[in-house]
């Protein structure tokens, strides 16, 4: 089946999602719960680009309209991992890449969201990867954990086959947070050329609970903007890596 037009010629927002999951250290697990963020979270994404679902649970979506594919959304399953035990981030890329391995053609661009995370400020982010359309990869990286936030990046589809191909299979998260999919990613972009990795310029706001621990992320616009306006002096110093936050 030939892709719709929108996703070559748009920046088509990627959604990873596990509606049944199998992991050790998941605060939501409950799949009718999962599955109602899963859903609020296309709903939203849908109004400001093409959207392609991506699950690995083998949910029954068939029962399910909303996820029936459009000209504005693709919806792509995959079977479970054989290897649940060793995390949730070695099952989102393991599973990034069978969508780029099987997919026939897979847009140059694309922004990357944990399915469950709604991105309040999508259009904002959007327009700075439309802005940047020669940069390769941005993401957020934090200098003292040494710790690439995985849940928001925006890649070209090139360098991601080139370069974060197959990184999956260092992840374990029975091994401690050294083989986290975080610090994993972290230590293989320090390898790469400065000019092909950056921040975001703006600060993404999110209305998200954090799978692995429960806590709600920030999203009152005060602090949106106080993290925003300590973004921009960061970058004036360094483009690559936050220096004054933690991961969350």
């Amino acid at each position: 089946m030939n892709p719709a037009p929108e996703f070559q010629a748009e920046i088509p927002v990627v959604l990873t999602a596990t509606i049944t999951p199998k992991v050790i250290n998941a605060v939501s697990l409950d799949p009718e719960a999962r599955l109602a963020e899963y859903r609020q979270v296309l709903q939203f994404c849908q109004q400001f680009a093409p959207v392609i679902f991506l699950e690995n649970s083998r949910y029954p979506l068939e029962r399910h309209p909303e996820f029936a594919g459009s000209l504005r959304l693709q919806v792509r399953r995959f079977a479970p991992s054989a290897t649940p035990e060793r995390g949730k981030g070695f099952q989102e890329f393991e599973m990034l890449d069978a969508w780029l391995a099987t997919e026939p053609q897979p847009p140059v661009r694309w922004l990357k969201i944990t399915g469950r995370y709604q991105l309040m400020n999508l259009p904002a982010m959007l327009a700075e990867c439309r802005r940047d359309k020669d940069q390769l990869l941005l993401i957020d990286q934090i200098h003292r954990p040494q710790w690439a936030r995985t849940y928001l990046f925006c890649t070209r589809t090139a360098f991601y086959k080139s370069y974060l191909q197959g990184i999956y299979r260092q992840c374990d998260d029975r091994a401690g947070d050294y083989y986290f999919i975080e610090r994993v990613l972290f230590r293989a972009l320090a390898k790469m050329p400065a000019s092909e990795v950056r921040l975001f310029k703006t600060q993404p706001l999110f209305h998200a609970v954090a799978g692995a621990t429960g806590t709600a992320y920030p999203r009152g616009y005060s602090q949106w903007l106080v993290k925003q306006c300590l973004r921009h002096l960061n970058r004036l110093v360094d483009e690559r890596r936050l220096h004054y936050s933690r991961a969350q």
